[in-house]
């Protein structure tokens, strides 16, 4: 064992006299790749999984000496720019020579945190603590120190620039510390062209409240009011500006029209501490968060992949202390500096990487049936892709192929591209058969009115009342049926409930276990375009018992209040009557679940508005029903309504504090009886 142990120091030890004196190679990761599921919920959020290695380190390079490095530039040469934000000075390296080329210092240098280069060379360098941009040639010969706006426009504002992108025409982004008013836009001169777009402040409703009441001048001291600052700026090669943002999963990512507003329509998700940007020459995005991960987004902002770690005091390659800056060079590799211990580490693309931007190039390029058959390697490779099965859907879609590409839009778990699929493909199926089902509907209409005509006796109207009088006089069919009646007829029905003894305890029930089935199929039962909940993602036992805890906690609290109130009903009376009201709101969710199989998102209007309208019918239910059966005016059915939901929370409260009092009791015992039987016995 000791034998194993010395060579173990002594491979470690020679990794690290390695690592220090030359570039490291790195056989295999380090860190897991992760995709995005089928699952997504309402909101549109989607789940992690583990998915083959997208990328592999490469490179680890330590013999820089850099001290607190905050970005890099790689340009068209393959010549990295690094502002070691520590020494002071801009360190340029030759990624296919593996050499430092340049260590060059300015004298006016205090705190230079941003770098970028233009393709004719010139090199723009932002220096906070300067409050400056410095801009140099290729052979670092200073052009021009650009320094603050003195123009009425830039008012108050600091100038203090921290990151900076610069496009072929001239036109300068910067993004300088604690402006909130966007991203700072000059000339190639220098001169202020105003502010680049900028982030919302996400108002609370008491901060909503304070905008109502406040006047301009209270407003303008409160500090919490003022939106998120950019984190980091670039620009692709068609001059489109990108930001980034840090605080907020949602839409940290950001890409702009001319006008400033963002052309990603659907929320984009990232890491909350987001740092740094890149886009590459086939548009593709990268970013890098400072907790060590780098996640790579389509044009369109989908995520492709996420990778990458977090550790605090270990030397693993592959793993930051903290991800300060990261770039792509010409051959596909990312390029990422740890901002703490100083080191640069690359990565470079596997064979499943390379052939899912090789597929989405081809489908951009207009190559679908090129695309097509990339696409089937990649899911050769991982059958989970989902970025495979989306592209494989497009694909489909362009060649007018709607049912396959349903059926690999709903793997990938796409609601709308499935959505627009099935649209399709419905069109297709209406045309064909839309005539035959109008010539049906006037056929059985001529037949109904005919029969009408004909039926001089009534004898099937007779029929019909036979029937139904037949089904209703059956021991609980009727009760249950009879909710139909209350819907239709609300007043007499409960009237009849109160005096006439209409309606059961069993019926009641049967309701509300029906009511119960059609919420469960609402919920996991919908067509695939509108359901977002697996039977694995709900706890059903929970479902159950909290359910028919409220209708108990309200019939109870509901009938302890109206005792006291004069209220006229008994607790079987108060028990039938939401039952004998939920009969629209069970309709309206079975017939929901049901149209949901044959609509898209376009008429999602539709369900939506059946759904108020169920729910509104059977509160107009409820309040008529308890105002009968009490014998209540409208102000003291209003008042026991209120009264009933303050007991019910009332009666949560004292039965959550009871359940913590019992936890910590029963941990007492337990505690006791163990030393009991430890020290006693």
């Amino acid at each position: 064992m000791k034998k194993i142990r010395c060579a173990l120091m002594a491979l470690v030890m020679s990794v690290v006299w390695l690592g220090s004196t030359m570039v490291s190679e790195a056989s295999q990761t380090t860190s897991y790749t992760y995709t995005i599921i089928d699952r997504t919920d309402d909101a549109g959020y989607f789940y992690y999984t583990r998915t083959q290695d997208a990328y592999i380190p490469e490179r680890t390079i330590t013999r820089m000496g850099l001290n607190a490095p905050e970005d890099m530039y790689i340009d068209k040469n393959n010549v990295m720019y690094i502002a070691d934000t520590g020494n002071k000075r801009v360190v340029t390296y030759d990624i296919d020579a593996d050499t430092v080329t340049e260590e060059f210092s300015y004298a006016e240098f205090q705190t230079p945190k941003g770098i970028c280069v233009t393709e004719n060379g010139d090199i723009y360098v932002a220096d906070s603590k300067a409050k400056a941009l410095f801009v140099f040639d290729k052979d670092f010969n200073l052009i021009q120190k650009i320094e603050r706006p003195t123009v009425p426009a830039f008012g108050e504002t600091a100038f203090e620039p921290s990151k900076v992108a610069a496009d072929e025409n001239g036109n300068i982004y910067l993004v300088g510390e604690g402006v909130y008013s966007g991203v700072i836009q000059l000339s190639q001169e220098g001169g202020f062209l105003g502010f680049f777009a900028v982030n919302k402040a996400n108002l609370s409703l008491f901060q909503k409240i304070q905008s109502v009441v406040f006047t301009r001048e209270q407003l303008a001291r409160l500090l919490d009011r003022n939106p998120t600052t950019f984190a980091n700026v670039a620009l692709d090669e068609r001059g489109i500006v990108y930001t980034v943002t840090l605080g907020s999963r949602r839409n940290p990512i950001k890409k702009h029209k001319t006008n400033g507003s963002n052309m990603f329509t659907e929320s984009v998700f990232g890491n909350a501490d987001i740092s740094d940007i890149w886009v590459d020459d086939d548009l593709l995005i990268y970013t890098s968060s400072k907790t060590g991960y780098i996640d790579v987004y389509t044009p369109e902002g989908e995520l492709i992949f996420e990778f990458g770690s977090y550790v605090s005091n270990m030397d693993v390659v592959g793993l930051y202390t903290s991800l300060s800056a990261m770039a792509v060079d010409q051959n596909g590799y990312i390029w990422t500096i740890d901002g703490i211990k100083g080191y640069v580490q690359s990565y470079r693309p596997t064979e499943y990487a390379s052939k899912v931007y090789q597929a989405l190039q081809l489908y951009d390029g207009g190559h679908y049936a090129e695309a097509l058959a990339v696409w089937e390697e990649v899911l050769a490779l991982n059958q989970m892709s989902v970025i495979a099965h989306n592209g494989i859907g497009n694909a489909y879609m362009s060649r007018y192929d709607f049912a396959n590409a349903m059926e690999h839009y709903e793997v990938a778990g796409n609601h709308s591209k499935y959505s627009d699929a099935f649209w399709e493909l419905r069109n297709v199926w209406l045309q064909k058969y839309l005539a035959y089902f109008i010539i049906g509907a006037v056929a059985l209409a001529l037949v109904v009115f005919a029969a009408g005509k004909l039926d001089r006796e009534k004898k099937v109207r007779r029929f019909k009342k036979a029937c139904k009088k037949k089904i209703m006089s059956i021991r609980g069919v009727g009760d249950v049926l009879y909710a139909f009646t209350t819907a239709r007829h609300p007043l007499d029905s409960y009237y009849d409930i109160r005096v006439n003894k209409k309606g059961t305890v069993p019926g009641a029930s049967i309701l509300y276990v029906l009511l119960f089935i059609s919420f469960m199929l609402y919920m996991l039962g919908k067509g695939f375009i509108y359901q977002y909940y697996d039977v694995q993602d709900l706890d059903i036992s929970s479902i159950v018992v909290g359910f028919f805890a409220i209708i108990i906690l309200f019939v109870v609290c509901n009938y302890l209040v109206t005792s006291i109130n004069d209220g006229q009903g008994t607790l079987k009376q108060v028990y039938m009557i939401p039952a004998y009201a939920s009969i629209p709101l069970t309709c309206v969710l079975l017939g929901v679940t049901a149209v949901s199989y044959v609509v898209t998102t376009n008429e999602a209007f539709f369900l939506s508005v059946a759904m108020v309208i169920g729910v509104v019918w059977t509160m107009i239910l409820l309040y008529i029903g308890l105002q009968t059966v009490h014998n209540y005016t409208a102000f003291e059915t209003i008042k026991a309504v209120l009264l009933t939901f303050l007991l019910i929370f009332v009666v949560i409260v004292v039965i959550m504090i009871v359940t913590i009092m019992w936890d910590q009791v029963w941990t007492f015992l337990s505690t006791l009886g163990e030393e009991l039987t430890q020290n006693v016995f």
